[in-house]
């Protein structure tokens, strides 16, 4: 990943923005805890530097079609380096064509790199799909399946959260709903889980987990680990 490259470019700022729906926007929702993108902020800045800012312009009930509608507001005038897109959810929910879903976030990811700035697709984590409509993971599932598409075909990073997640639900739904507050929201315990993939992803070392949630949070990750098969050489 491009961020370690920035460990020897210190003279120069780098900005990553966190640009989504509810997934990633700053909230009280998560118990006074931190959320992905905080836990990611922290990492980058101990382990690349503190020339590295990450900025959340995450809000909540977006579609692709409000990132595109405001990405002119909240991420040019930032001059990024980096744009981590997390966005679906929501276009699942009105039920936008996936083909819509496409051509939209194709244009996300043409617009952020005009400015000159690396896109990153992010994939989200699993839904609680027994507690959603019959058709929902089919649809859901197609939106994470363009997201990887377009990350193959556009020759972008991909941290796919979603293949990292996916199979503890699937296995084990009465565990992994620790992970979540609601049927669509990941809580602090799943935000420390997806901080954690994707510093690895970033080429960063393991966050440590705070001694109070330890015992809470550690067998939770190490099934999601071992049930996805991925991160198999981490600690």
């Amino acid at each position: 990943m491009i961020v370690q490259q920035w460990k020897q470019q210190a003279d120069k700022s780098r900005r990553i923005v966190a640009f989504g729906s509810s997934n990633t926007e700053l909230s009280f929702s998560n118990a006074g805890r931190h959320n992905w993108v905080d836990w990611l902020y922290i990492n980058l800045r101990k382990h690349v530097g503190n020339h590295v800012v990450v900025i959340n312009q995450g809000i909540g009930g977006e579609t692709v079609l409000n990132l595109l509608e405001r990405i002119d507001r909240d991420v040019r005038p930032l001059e990024p380096s980096m744009v981590i897109v997390t966005i679906g959810g929501n276009d699942t929910n009105i039920g936008m064509p996936v083909s819509e879903y496409r051509e939209n976030l194709c244009q996300v990811c043409a617009i952020i790199s005009s400015y000159g700035a690396q896109p990153v697709l992010q994939t989200y984590y699993c839904p609680l799909y027994h507690q959603m409509d019959a058709d929902y993971r089919e649809r859901f599932e197609a939106r994470m399946n363009v997201i990887r598409d377009l990350a193959e075909e556009l020759d972008l990073p991909l941290v796919d959260q979603y293949a990292f997640f996916e199979p503890f639900y699937s296995e084990q739904p009465d565990e992994y709903i620790k992970l979540m507050r609601d049927r669509l929201h990941v809580n602090h315990l799943g935000n420390l889980a997806m901080g954690q993939y994707i510093s690895y992803c970033f080429g960063l070392p393991a966050l440590p987990v705070p001694e109070d949630i330890a015992s809470e949070f550690n067998p939770l990750y190490d099934r999601l680990k071992s049930l996805s098969g991925r991160m198999a050489e981490s600690s």
